[in-house]
């Protein structure tokens, strides 16, 4: 049975990859509004024989990111451009990124995956050496294998104009040339300091007295380890959650 959803639901985010010599760092600011229940950050969940993490949404029972020992799924809302919503869609999003982990390859996602009655999104896919990204713009899929060892950076299309992508991509390679090095404090520290200033466009943002950063997830993720770090940045909480066994990569 399809469980219709009729109520719109906000969920905006900026997105940053960092590669490293044996993995990544890959860092989600999540823009919602204010009053939307706070996420947790999740202890394992076993989906597919995958053992599987994430700051679990309540009101969606989805997530924007998690991350397996293996693989890491990112989502941001809205495809190429600004668009208008057209409920009911058959799922919210945020489950996309559960179900991305019921499939073996991230290649049988992308062939095998039911997109249709979905709501536009633009979807992150990380392995070793793996970097995608699948945008959906509500009748067709675009698949696009990036080069995993170049640093990128997204911003939702819902909520910033291509002007405001273009200045934070900017901001992005100016960070990237400092004489810093490239550890996941300085890049939480991009992310609550880029564009300062210019509040509503901001990586840290802020919108009146409903639209905000909410939250800050960084994914670190090496040859032998995986760590997640979700801080909620409405109520000061920073947990951790690590999948740290021995384990061999795809």
């Amino acid at each position: 049975m399809i469980h219709l959803i009729k109520k719109k639901v906000i969920n905006m985010c900026t997105v940053s990859y960092l590669p490293g010599q044996s993995g990544f760092i890959l860092t989600s600011s999540r823009d919602e509004r204010i009053t939307r229940p706070a996420a947790k950050l999740s202890g394992p969940v076993i989906i597919h024989d995958h053992e599987v993490t994430f700051p679990k949404d309540p009101q969606g029972h989805g997530s924007w990111i998690a991350s397996s020992k293996t693989r890491t799924v990112c989502l941001l809302n809205g495809a190429f451009t600004a668009h208008h919503p057209k409920p009911p869609y058959k799922h919210s999003r945020g489950l996309v990124v559960l179900h991305a982990f019921n499939y073996f390859t991230i290649q049988n996602f992308i062939s095998a995956y039911d997109f249709t009655g979905l709501e536009p999104f633009t979807l992150l896919l990380v392995e070793i050496g793996e970097l995608f990204v699948l945008r959906w713009d509500g009748s067709k899929l675009f698949a696009t294998e990036l080069n995993a060892s170049q640093p990128q950076i997204w911003s939702s299309a819902t909520l910033y104009s291509p002007e405001i992508i273009k200045a934070r991509q900017i901001w992005f390679r100016q960070w990237l040339n400092a004489p810093e090095d490239l550890s996941l404090e300085s890049i939480r520290n991009f992310h609550k300091t880029a564009g300062a200033g210019d509040p509503e466009n901001a990586v840290l943002m802020q919108r009146g007295d409903q639209y905000a950063t909410v939250s800050l997830t960084s994914v670190v993720r090496s040859e032998n380890r995986m760590e997640m770090t979700y801080e909620d940045l409405i109520h000061s909480k920073l947990t951790h959650q690590k999948l740290s066994h021995a384990y061999v990569s795809n």
